[in-house]
């Protein structure tokens, strides 16, 4: 055996949280589930929630999913090796993205 063999069998596999914030599901896949996808999903939590307890639960999990996701989206995008607007358009999404996650935060006192 070498020594990558052993070393590769000594490390864990990486977590969903932990791909998703690496990029490591490419750049189309990030973009269209793990970001597209669940902002849908958020989106109908949201229009359906009828207390504005569970409007926080779903805000603050969808802040909180937020976070790796946008963070592996920008590096998926910076190790994108197709065209390079691809990349660039994914980048102005996820920068206009962190900004409705901070207005989302700053709107979200207002409620109660």
């Amino acid at each position: 055996m070498s020594g990558k063999e052993n070393l590769s069998n000594l490390t864990p596999d990486k977590g969903f949280f932990s791909k998703l914030s690496a990029g490591d599901f490419g750049l189309a896949k990030t973009y269209w589930i793990y970001n597209v996808f669940v902002a849908f999903v958020a989106n109908f939590l949201t229009n359906i929630a009828t207390s504005t307890g569970l409007l926080l639960i779903v805000v603050l999990a969808n802040t909180a999913y937020c976070i790796p996701a946008y963070t592996g989206l920008w590096r998926a995008a910076t190790r994108y090796e197709g065209p390079k607007l691809w990349a660039i358009l994914a980048k102005i999404v996820t920068v206009l993205g962190v900004i409705l996650v901070v207005v989302s935060l700053m709107v979200l006192p207002s409620l109660f």
